[in-house]
């Protein structure tokens, strides 16, 4: 039986999804090693001071992303919500307090979010930079002030949104749309009113370069998802940046009582993310990258010789240099041909047994995206990609 035909599942009358949209959360992120199970179950075995636990995961992440220090958080959008009463927190007597202990400081981190007052809470943020994600900053208690409009902003425009008494951080998202204004603009402009700044750069691995590519940008906190490329518990994320800033994020984390308790993290899933880490950090890029590769130009060539189905494969790139990211295939359908669309053939994979979850429309890949259908070979199992091939030609061929 190969990887790609079993399903663990079945037990429970729940279908198995077949994952070629990448490291796609609602499908379960990824699959780790099978080194980061055995780690897990052997840190199950005896009981720990979770802010010890937490200080050393601290260390390693501190290391592998360049920043003074780090802390391992309950998956990237924790991260954000830490991120925020961070610098919401920036200032206050909560710096006088270490994580270790009783939370003595609870009195002070449980002002956020419903008892702000006298707290500097707003985040500086482009409109157009803005996604589903950074409700997190709102959950903490932050409150956006967008400037410019969805075709981009002025520098003019981030500078005089700072206002002294009451910004607490500019907040930025690692997206390939070129009407916002670079990080390195934001950081500049932020570091010359003495705020920090917060990066998501959850889905931005890899390459794994990108670890200390945004701590050499002077950014002040960096989010990313343990659960996705670096294949951690999909319930995990790293938090990293300056000290005094991890610490307050620590102070407001699990198992204090601040907002961050409701994002708690077991023993077994810290030591889970950095034996990931630790995996991901020592993996042939390269290698990965042909074998993702050879699958996508496999699925391309048999995808296009059906009738009204033009494929072909592209590559993500990262905004660094355009490093590769991984490559994409490439569907589009002659609706006069084929009797059926692209997002109605998306759907049928979606509603089928096995479940094909691919992306529709992707609109950071393509200006023309309209139609498009988009398989990532990530983690498309052994076999599973002629089960792909296989169910399309199927669809195609009924709906003609």
């Amino acid at each position: 039986m190969s990887a790609g035909s079993y399903n663990p599942y079945e037990k429970y009358g729940v279908r198995r999804a077949i994952n070629a949209a990448g490291t796609l959360t609602r499908v379960g992120g990824s699959i780790s090693h099978p080194e980061v199970f055995r780690a897990m179950e052997d840190a199950s075995k005896a009981f720990v001071h979770i802010s010890e636990l937490q200080q050393w995961a601290g260390k390693i992440i501190a290391e592998a992303t360049g920043a003074e220090a780090g802390l391992p958080t309950a998956g990237g959008s924790a991260s954000i919500m830490l991120a925020a009463a961070a610098c919401i927190m920036k200032g206050t007597e909560l710096e006088e307090y270490e994580p270790k202990g009783r939370a003595v400081w609870r009195h002070i981190i449980q002002r956020i979010p419903a008892h702000a007052e006298g707290l500097k809470t707003k985040f500086i943020v482009q409109k157009a930079n803005r996604d589903e994600y950074d409700h997190a900053v709102e959950i903490a208690g932050g409150r956006f002030v967008e400037v410019g409009n969805e075709e981009g902003a002025t520098e003019k425009d981030l500078d005089e949104a700072f206002d002294p008494e009451e910004t607490a951080a500019y907040y930025y998202t690692v997206q390939p749309s070129s009407k916002c204004l670079a990080i390195d603009t934001v950081v500049e402009i932020a570091h010359r009113h003495g705020v920090p700044v917060i990066i998501d750069a959850s889905a931005e691995l890899p390459p794994k370069s990108n670890l200390k590519y945004y701590t050499s940008k002077g950014v002040d906190l960096v989010v990313f998802s343990g659960g996705k490329t670096i294949a951690g518990p999909n319930n995990s994320g790293l938090l990293a940046g300056r000290g005094d800033l991890i610490k307050l994020a620590h102070l407001q984390s699990y198992p204090f009582e601040g907002v961050g308790r409701v994002a708690k993290m077991s023993r077994e899933t810290i030591v889970g993310l950095i034996t990931a880490l630790r995996i991901y950090l020592e993996r042939d890029e390269g290698a990965h990258f042909k074998a993702w590769e050879e699958k996508a130009n496999f699925m391309a060539v048999e995808l296009g010789n059906l009738p009204g189905v033009e494929s072909g494969v592209v590559v993500a790139t990262t905004g660094k240099e355009e490093t590769p990211k991984f490559p994409l295939v490439t569907v589009r359908l002659d609706e006069g041909v084929c009797g059926i669309g692209g997002g109605e053939l998306h759907q049928r994979l979606v509603d089928g047994d096995p479940s094909i979850e691919g992306i529709y429309e992707p609109y950071y890949l393509l200006e023309d995206y309209k139609g498009i259908l988009i398989f990532n070979t990530q983690y498309i199992l052994e076999g599973e990609e002629q089960l792909i091939i296989d169910r399309i030609r199927n669809i195609i061929s009924d709906a003609a």
